[in-house]
This record gives C-alpha cells, structure tokens and sequence, in this order.
C-alpha cells in the first residue's frame, strides 16, 4: 500500500494551502518510461470514480487503476537529498538494491504542484 512519512503529509498540506487547493486529494501516478526505469509524479486532483483513496497522516492520496500496481510498498517521504536542498522521494520497499525518486524536484508536479 502507498504510504506518506509524517514530513511529506505537513509539506503537502502546506503546499496545498498555497495552492489554494485545500479540498483536493493528492493524485499519485506512476509509469515505466521507455529506458524502463519507474517515474512518479503528483498533483492536486480531484476524485474520479475509477480512483482508489487512501488516507496517510491527514492526506487523501488518490491513484488510477494504471497505476496501482506500481505505488504498492512505495512510501513518499519529504528529505534532504544535498545540503540545503529538499524534495519529495519515492522509496519502493520491493525494489532491489534502491528507491526512485520524483515529485516535483522531478518536474512531476501538475495542476497545483507541490512546491515547498
């Protein structure tokens, strides 16, 4: 099941306050591109009836049928990744020997985004 770390939940409500989007769920969408490697992306959204909802620290997380199988034992998490700069990270539990990264350090951000 896809999860939120407590830091991503606070980073996405208050990027959604900034947004303007604080009725909206954070869609979740994950896909192979064609060099085979996992890409996410996110954005505010709202439901649509295809959509499973899961709730995480506060945070409705909504994903389309396409991409479920790819967000299972992901968790996203709000870190450092250098000094002084801090994005979104996807960590796929599952996945040997590494985590895929994206959000919106990644450009996946749409309709809103999630900037900090």
């Amino acid at each position: 099941m896809l999860s939120l770390t407590k830091e991503a939940a606070e980073q996405i409500r208050a990027a959604a306050i900034q947004a303007g989007a604080e009725r909206m769920a954070l869609r979740i969408a994950a896909r192979v591109n064609d060099a085979g490697m996992l890409e996410f992306g996110m954005g505010f959204d709202d439901e649509r009836s295809n959509d499973s909802a899961i709730d995480s620290w506060g945070v409705t997380l909504l994903i389309n049928a396409q991409s479920k199988p790819y967000l299972d034992d992901v968790t996203i998490d709000f870190a450092e990744v250098a000094p002084g700069e801090s994005r979104f990270v996807f960590s796929k539990a599952s996945a040997a020997g590494g985590c895929g990264t994206g959000g919106c350090g990644s450009g996946g951000c749409g309709s809103g985004g999630c900037s900090s």
